[in-house]
């Protein structure tokens, strides 16, 4: 009856996610499209931890700084990318303009819209909710959390779609799909390494930033200059091979996380909670 209740969970979550996609765009615009992406992503945000709570998850949601620590040290591959980007973005902005062109109120805006939609909007969505109800719908073992984590992933790289809307040119979001379905995987192995939502959330949102404080801060074009901040930062020849590579070398480290060595103590901790 457990494994049941999740099953009908996932239902319920996937006939209430595209509800709220038909729903929340409908609310009345601020004029603001930063803006707009917060307060639609707060409302989104709410409601994945409403299921996590109805459903008894509310482990999913707990934060400890030891874990956390665990996950950035595990994740090094990443984090070290990520530092990377902002280090690389920050001085070649500097160079480039002095100073952003977007505005200190518009960029601590940006800020903040980044880290609930990206950071803790997709994360609570593809870790917190799906990969979590699958796992327990499944079971604790190891066929049951590698399906967790392909789904997921999976459905980490089909949202990115909805970056379509307004683009001239689909092939660098087609490419921004494919990697993030490598990337996704990547993180739900991280998730289950070091069992804190906090830290994939701290870690996507970071990244994430560190590629449109170029692009979209200091040349301020806001959300608006997704597509072009992907076939920039890749370079347009081969967009849709080298999405295919991150995916690969993704997917190949997030295995490499999940060595059976490690994945029976993740399942030990899992049976224990």
């Amino acid at each position: 009856m457990n494994k049941t209740k999740y099953w009908i969970g996932i239902i319920l979550f996937i006939v209430s996610y595209f509800a709220t996609a038909i729903l929340v765009p409908m609310i009345p615009s601020t004029g603001d499209g930063v803006v707009d992406y917060m307060i639609h992503s707060i409302i989104e945000v709410a409601i994945y931890i409403v299921f996590l709570l109805a459903f008894g998850l509310k482990k999913a949601l707990r934060f400890n700084i030891k874990s956390c620590g665990k996950g950035i040290v595990v994740g090094g591959a990443f984090t070290a990318w990520t530092v990377f980007n902002i280090v690389f973005y920050l001085i070649k902005g500097i160079k480039e303009y002095g100073t952003p062109l977007m505005g200190t109120k518009d960029i601590i805006i940006f800020v903040v819209a980044i880290t609930i939609g990206a950071g803790m909007g997709e994360e609570f969505l593809t870790r917190g909710v799906l990969f979590n109800f699958i796992r327990s719908a499944i079971g604790n073992t190891k066929t049951g959390i590698i399906t967790a984590m392909t789904i997921p992933s999976i459905a980490f790289g089909l949202i990115h779609l909805f970056n379509l809307n307004g683009c001239s040119d689909p092939t660098p979001i087609y490419t921004q799909v494919i990697y993030a379905i490598g990337i996704g995987f990547f993180f739900n192995a991280l998730y289950v390494r070091c069992g804190n939502i906090w830290v994939c959330s701290i870690l996507h949102a970071v990244f994430d930033l560190s590629l449109m404080l170029y692009f979209c801060i200091f040349r301020n074009t806001g959300l608006s200059g997704i597509g072009s901040t992907v076939a920039e930062w890749l370079g347009y020849d081969a967009l849709i091979l080298k999405g295919i590579a991150i995916t690969v070398v993704s997917v190949a480290i997030g295995l490499f996380l999940i060595r059976d060595s490690k994945l029976q103590k993740c399942i030990e901790r899992y049976e224990n909670e």
